[in-house]
């Protein structure tokens, strides 16, 4: 529809995307210049878009970030959607490479008040005019496209080594290694040394007299710079090779976990009803599990480890690879987020000791280069920073209800009220004397007609509302909630929510919106 923003204002977001600094052809600045010009141009053909924000993200591939996950555009299409109508960038490739990236903003597009998306360079790309539909119809059928190929090549080669001990292509998991058979084909063999470090790890956890976290091995595989699963890979395989891979909690648990360590072939299947894929053992036809290579644990080590596995929960003190509410304990300086790290010293007996902090890990350019923290750098002692935290929490809002926050396209009664808007003015020039209702028997009959008219205007007027987010009650209070969830659960309802815990050098400030106050 070419009259976008003809009959009421389009709000728009510049969004604005470069992988490098120093790519001066297409450089932050020169986006939003001609950004502007084009709205610039878009009101000067009597267009009423006007421009409420810029979302602009620096050294961020598009390639590896959908707009989800990105810093600037991310915060506005998560926590800001009702703000704006349209999403400007300067091509489609500065805002998205992917085409199921593109099926998703499309998917949200529509799940968010039909938000449209135009291209300044690219006339083509613009949802603002006939050819919104078109659009839409053609990343869906090269979306189902690209994923049927893909998956017929794929499933056709993998079912025809699905039920042999031959590899069928692909990482195999860490403690394993493909080689080539005589035959030419691929197989797995045990590495000999991601098997250590598999059975060190696993030792460590299970030490009767002095037994470690996952994150507490995982610290220390990270100290000795330990090379982590993705790590191990050949660079020339992954995309951002170079880039320095840490061991994680998560990741630790995940790895002891799988089966593959017991030299089981693995398949990816949909869990029903569910968005993500599980990882288990093939079954052939006769019912068996096919072993690809010899087993890292026998029968009793392994139901030992995944004993003590389902037996760990997760904790909020647990060591420094594992940061509980990243998103919601914040700088208060920057507003940038708080990371727990750990720094080591070595003390006089040669043992290391530990000083977990968190701290600001702001990004900032100093002499060219990428430093972390803001100028403020705040920290703070863990212990003391999670007790305040929950101890103002609890004082502010700990029995109020815990609400889910929902978005709500709102409803637009304009086209009804211009269209009495117009009507309005006719009628009364049709009460002239000589017109059609010009005469005292017919006057009466317009006057009511207008009476008419007037009421539903200021009904229509009353009951239009924007695009918002309400809030629907979850039956708990934060205290319940505080006590029964986990970290994740928790940091996800608050960050929806709003709420920001904010850390100076010597004080600290939980910000909740005004709906939550008491």
């Amino acid at each position: 529809m070419d009259t976008f923003g003809r009959s009421k204002p389009v709000r728009v977001l510049i969004a604005l995307r470069i992988s490098y600094l120093t790519d001066e052809s297409t450089s932050l600045e020169r986006q939003l210049f001609d950004a502007r010009d084009y709205i610039g141009k878009k009101v000067a053909q009597g267009l009423n878009w006007v421009e409420v924000g810029v979302a602009r993200d620096a050294h961020v591939s598009a390639t590896k970030q959908s707009p989800f996950e990105r810093a600037e555009l991310g915060h506005w299409i998560n926590e800001r959607a009702p703000e704006f109508d349209l999403i400007l960038f300067w091509k489609l490739d500065r805002f998205i490479r992917k085409v199921m990236d593109m099926q998703d903003m499309l998917r949200w597009a529509d799940d968010h008040g039909n938000k449209a998306f135009a291209s300044i360079t690219e006339p083509i790309f613009d949802m603002t005019g006939p050819f919104r539909d078109v659009i839409i119809s053609l990343f869906s059928a090269l979306a189902e496209m690209e994923a049927s190929n893909t998956s017929m090549r794929v499933k056709s080669f993998r079912e025809s080594v699905r039920e042999q001990q031959r590899w069928p292509g692909g990482m195999p998991a860490y403690g394993f290694e493909v080689y080539k058979g005589e035959d030419g084909a691929a197989y797995l063999r045990q590495n000999p040394y991601q098997v250590k470090v598999i059975r060190e790890i696993v030792s460590r956890l299970l030490d009767k007299r002095n037994p470690e976290t996952p994150a507490e091995v995982a610290d220390e595989l990270n100290a000795r710079k330990e090379p982590t699963p993705r790590g191990t890979r050949p660079s020339k395989r992954i995309e951002d090779s170079g880039r320095e891979y840490k061991w994680a909690a998560a990741g630790i648990r995940k790895m002891l976990k799988s089966e593959a360590l017991m030299g089981w072939k693995m398949e990816s299947r949909p869990v029903p009803g569910k968005k993500y894929y599980e990882t288990i053992p093939v079954i052939d036809q006769s019912g068996n599990k096919i072993r690809m290579a010899e087993p890292i644990f026998d029968d009793e080590e392994w139901t030992t480890l995944q004993a003590h596995l389902t037996e760990r929960s997760f904790s909020v003190s647990s060591p420094t690879n594992v940061t509980p509410f990243l998103d919601v304990i914040l700088c208060g300086y920057c507003k940038g987020k708080m990371r727990l790290h750990v720094s080591r010293r070595q003390k006089r007996d040669g043992t290391q000791a530990e000083y977990p902090k968190f701290r600001c890990v702001s990004p900032r350019m100093i002499d060219g280069r990428t430093r972390y923290g803001c100028e403020d750098q705040v920290s703070w002692e863990p212990g003391r920073l999670l007790a305040t935290f929950e101890h103002h929490l609890m004082i502010q809002f700990g029995d109020l209800e815990v609400e889910e926050r929902i978005y709500v396209v709102g409803e637009d009664n304009e086209t009804r009220m211009r269209a009495i808007e117009e009507l309005v003015p006719v009628i009364m020039t049709d009460m002239e004397p000589g017109r059609r209702y010009g005469t005292a028997l017919t006057r009466p009959q317009a006057e009511k007609m207008l009476d008419k008219l007037n009421a539903e205007y200021e009904a229509l007027g009353k009951a239009a509302t924007g695009d918002r987010w309400e809030y629907r009650s979850l039956g708990k209070t934060w205290r319940q909630l505080w006590e029964t969830a986990d970290v994740p659960e928790l940091e996800k309802l608050m960050r929806k929510n709003g709420v920001q815990f904010l850390c100076y050098k010597d004080s600290f400030e939980l910000f909740i919106p005004e709906r939550l106050k008491v």
